[in-house]
């Protein structure tokens, strides 16, 4: 019975070789797959430049419930909440961005509608970089940390500072 399920191993093993063979040998330039895709993304550097244009967002996380607007509230201001949120963010390639979010807390309940905010970007050639989100009436700015990836095509995200809030962004290019 073991020499029978060997020999099947054998055999799906020796099938498989032949079949990535047969498709290298049908890659023109007579190298494997991967090596092609491995050589052009060593041979990428990314800047500021290889974040720009239109990006669709989504946003997650947790941060600290913000105060209502009015009235009291049925939680304690600062008590940790879930956040989601979608919106779009443009890249100037050149280190600033603006971008209209649309977000809600589960606590509070709040919704920012069309929240219009702006910051700035910095991409190391190595495609990993910092965001700076100013929010009005914040005292503080968010930083993020990012990575750059597919070429500039999308991006991820995720706050650095303030240690409290656990947000995660991510975008992919739309224009």
């Amino acid at each position: 019975m073991k020499k029978l399920a060997l020999l099947s191993i054998l055999a799906v093993l020796i099938s498989g070789v032949a079949i990535l063979t047969r498709v290298q040998a049908s890659n023109p330039k007579r190298q494997p797959l991967a090596a092609s895709l491995q050589d052009e993304d060593e041979a990428f550097a990314c800047n500021n430049r290889t974040l720009q244009g239109v990006y669709g967002l989504t946003i997650s996380g947790t941060r600290p419930a913000p105060p209502p607007p009015s009235g009291t509230p049925n939680y304690v201001p600062g008590t940790i909440e879930q956040l989601i949120g979608v919106g779009t963010r443009t890249f100037d390639g050149q280190g600033n961005f603006s971008q209209v979010t649309n977000e809600k807390g589960s606590l509070s309940g709040i919704l920012f509608p069309n929240r219009a905010l702006q910051g700035t970007y910095s991409v190391s050639p190595d495609c990993s970089g910092t965001t700076t989100l100013n929010i009005p009436g914040l005292p503080f700015p968010i930083v993020y940390d990012i990575v750059v990836v597919r070429h500039g095509r999308e991006f991820h995200s995720i706050v650095a500072s303030p240690q409290a809030v656990m947000v995660s962004t991510s975008g992919q290019r739309v224009d």
